[in-house]
């Protein structure tokens, strides 16, 4: 009689295909399938985010050896705000694909309380190889441009009076289901946790109900 070993290795691709061919794997292959799909659907699409940057210009409160005049008008207190706008997805953008004025063009929102003194295309900031300009448009900047391409950004600088001021991008175009914020470092921490959280609870779940043949 021949008896046959298992080494612990085939034991354990012998574990995987019977989980990959169970319920509970084939649904998780079809997740995952899923989910690749939708990744790169959208990462191949123009991705616009943005983000802002405030910070006191000049303040009455600190000894200035300086003044700050805009259209002769001199201002002891004062606020900037620096609102980029990036494509990160794979795809250019063309400025012509964007919505018109009048209809849901990309803009800055101009919250009423910030009280704008002036704004300005920040070319330092702002990619060389994109060609931009600022309309201003009832309570917004509507942003107007040639073609923005995958990394390129444009940043506009805001001097407003009040501090209690959040500036957000919108718009629609061709291609661009939406503008998001940029999200930090802790929110994308607390997403990936929260997905993993949610996958092992729904593994514990679905293998449950597989052994008492409910799936």
């Amino acid at each position: 009689m021949r008896i046959v070993r298992t080494t612990p290795l085939k034991k354990f691709f012998n574990k995987l295909w019977k989980f990959l061919i169970s319920n509970v794997g084939a649904f998780f292959i079809g997740f995952s399938a899923l989910i690749i799909g939708i990744y790169q659907f959208y990462i191949n699409r123009p991705i616009i985010e943005y983000d802002t940057q405030s910070h006191s210009f000049i303040s009455s409160q600190n000894d200035n050896k300086f003044k700050v005049v805009v259209e002769d008008k001199e201002y002891d207190n004062l606020y900037q705000t620096i609102v980029i706008m990036q494509n990160n997805g794979q795809q250019p953008l063309a400025g012509s694909d964007v919505s018109r004025i009048g209809h849901d063009p990309i803009r800055i929102i101009i919250p009423p309380k910030a009280e704008m003194v002036h704004y300005t295309l920040d070319k330092t900031l702002t990619s060389t190889a994109v060609s931009a300009s600022l309309k201003e448009y009832k309570n917004s900047i509507i942003i107007t441009f040639d073609f923005l391409n995958p990394g390129d950004q444009i940043a506009v600088t805001i001097l407003h009076k009040k501090p209690e001021a959040s500036f957000r991008v919108t718009g629609s175009a061709l291609g661009v289901t939406g503008i998001s914020h940029v999200m930090t470092e802790r929110q994308i921490l607390w997403i990936a946790i929260s997905v993993l959280i949610a996958i092992y609870v729904l593994t514990v779940i679905l293998s449950y109900l597989d052994r008492r043949g409910y799936i």
